[in-house]
């Protein structure tokens, strides 16, 4: 059976630029300099369709060049869209690093009122709009969905920590996946029903009583970690929503491995959405 899967989140356009040399103020630096669509909403609900789930992105996308290009690119990928409205499309300007390290500098178009919820099993909450002025009532709403709820973590400055943290405990997700820089500031574990820890040597898991650890698969090193953490996101929920929940210790240990598995391939390509290995593009879809 077909996951049905509703991501909630940012659309955004993405601009990488990979400088050839060290960036110097006041220069002109050559780089390596890609267009395309990005967002961790957008990200994981791309990476769910190629894995076979019947996804739906809620997400906020302006009438504006930027916003036709999104559209364009997430219906090509075979992601269903609930379009609210934006003043302008967002955009992200990812600065790559010769480590395979990131800087982003992010403009995001604000999730608006929601209506009533798209049909589907699972809801994945982007962390970000959770920075938003008025996160305690989106995450209310949401947590009224009748659906099971997995929260992404994200980076979020010091001033916005209390607010993140509030609309979290009122979302009461099922489920929490984060890195361990955002699982150490963020997360308050009597609040937590399971967790999903992710670091650069692999994941931790834990569901109920199953704790069970991934590693990172060995291969070529990363040249781009953009994404990498969506990808394990969307690897994880595309494997637990297929089978029971709680899943029993070895269903965990499986999804946990194909997850890392995803996030280390998409680590090594340049590009938050670029294709790996083992992914079923939308032509190919049943």
């Amino acid at each position: 059976m077909t996951p049905r899967i509703v991501v909630v989140g940012d659309a955004l356009l993405d601009v990488g630029v990979l400088p050839d040399a060290p960036m110097v103020q006041g220069a002109d630096v050559p780089a390596a300099i890609r267009l395309g669509t990005g967002g961790q909403g957008a990200n994981v609900a791309v990476r769910l369709a190629r894995q076979g789930a019947d996804v739906t992105l809620v997400c906020a996308v302006a009438d504006d060049a930027a916003g036709t290009l999104v559209r364009e690119a997430l219906g090509d990928e075979g992601v269903a869209l609930v379009r609210l409205p934006a003043i302008s499309t967002g955009t992200v300007v990812i600065l790559g690093g010769a480590d395979g390290e990131r800087t982003m500098l992010s403009q995001r178009a604000p999730i608006p009122g929601l209506t009533a919820p798209p049909e589907a099993a699972w809801l994945v909450v982007s962390g970000y709009p959770f920075l938003q002025d008025d996160a305690d009532e989106l995450a209310r709403r949401l947590a009224s969905w009748p659906m099971r709820r997995v929260l992404l973590g994200c980076a979020v400055p010091d001033a916005a920590a209390s607010r993140w943290r509030a609309a979290a405990r009122a979302l009461r997700p099922d489920l929490v996946v984060a890195n361990r820089h955002e699982a150490d500031r963020l997360l308050e574990a009597d609040a937590i029903a399971a967790v999903a820890v992710t670091d650069a040597t692999g994941a931790e898991v834990s569901v109920g009583p199953h704790r069970v650890r991934a590693d990172a698969p060995a291969g070529p090193p990363a040249v781009d970690t953009t994404g990498a953490g969506d990808a394990f996101a969307a690897g994880l929920v595309a494997a637990l929503a297929g089978g029971p929940w709680p899943p029993s210790e070895a269903g965990l240990r499986g999804a946990a491995t194909r997850a890392v598995a995803l996030a280390a391939a998409v680590a090594r390509v340049p590009g938050a959405q670029a294709p790996v290995d083992g992914e079923r593009p939308a032509t190919l879809r049943p």
